[in-house]
């Protein structure tokens, strides 16, 4: 910034921001008035770099949808993404105690149309599940769908327990420990959860239909997420500036001069780094789009 010659002021809040357009026959393009806390300021140009809803204790605002909003742009209803999600507490009680536990899962929506799956860890915790798996689904999930877990993904369970009933005659849950963490185990096999089956017998004791529904309920658990995190604990804001208000190639909007970049723009990656990389991204296609508006601006005549 320093090399570029770039003003900043830091802190200073923008209390209104207003368009002056040009006269007719007038040269000069409209320009934009903006009242501060510093005064003042008139430029052509204005980006919007304000960021999303999430982590709000850092600061993060709606000033940035209020601005799009104000020069008739459409906004994408902002929501948490990239965020743990959360259960009925009753519900997840015998889970709860599970927090801090991680596995490797495959996780997908349970909607049939638009499906979405991810291979990635899942996480317990004590409202809910987090986690890279969870984080990814959440961007996809829509409030009041389940959600199935394959808990065991490299294992096609029931067939390897009915090869273990003919082999073993250790417990059960023993048997259930080889592919899951013990603890998950334990709680997955509790006399509440099993009934009517009882999965803290003997292997070779149990019949082929109990441990059928169990490898059906290790490998295609269902469960509906009663909310998120919210956005304190959103790694990002999915939704906001509409893409199709803005120039793909130069970030302007339909409004003249008003530019919009990062994740105020409705455009969510995976985790990865994709995010950031859409934030430099923007920023750089907007920066040499108004350099060459500068460019065109100064040249005589």
């Amino acid at each position: 910034m320093r090399r570029g010659q770039v003003t900043r002021w830091q802190p200073c809040r923008v209390q209104r921001i207003d368009y002056v357009a040009a006269q007719a026959g007038a040269t000069d393009a409209g320009c934009y008035e903006l009242q501060s806390d510093r005064g003042p300021i008139s430029a052509r140009a204005l980006v919007m770099a304000t960021g999303g809803l999430s982590i709000p204790k850092i600061g993060a605002t709606d000033f940035g949808y209020r601005v799009a909003r104000q020069f008739g742009l459409r906004v994408v209803d902002p929501r948490p993404a990239l965020v743990p999600l959360t259960f009925d507490a009753n519900l997840w009680q015998p889970f709860a105690e599970l927090a801090g536990l991680s596995l490797p899962v495959e996780i997908e929506t349970g909607a049939r149309k638009n499906q979405t799956r991810f291979r990635e860890d899942l996480l317990f915790t004590h409202r809910g599940l987090s986690g890279p798996a969870v984080l990814q689904i959440s961007s996809y999930w829509q409030p009041g769908t389940p959600l199935l877990v394959n808990l065991t993904p490299e294992h096609a369970l029931q067939a390897e327990l009915s090869l273990a009933k003919a082999q073993s005659r250790r417990l059960i849950v023993n048997e259930v420990a080889s592919w899951v963490p013990a603890r998950l185990a334990q709680a997955w096999t509790t006399p509440e959860r099993s009934a009517p089956h009882d999965w803290r017998r003997p292997i070779n004791e149990a019949s082929d239909k109990s441990l059928a529904v169990l490898a059906q309920s290790l490998n295609r658990w269902e469960l509906t997420p009663t909310g998120t995190e919210g956005f304190a604990k959103a790694e990002v804001t999915a939704g906001g500036v509409d893409t199709r208000e803005l120039s793909s190639q130069t970030m302007e909007s339909r409004q003249a001069g008003l530019y919009f970049i990062g994740e105020v723009v409705d455009v969510t990656g995976w985790l990865g780094g994709y995010n950031f990389q859409w934030a430099w991204a923007s920023g750089f296609a907007c920066a040499q789009a108004l350099a060459a508006r500068l460019r065109t601006d100064s040249s005589p005549g």
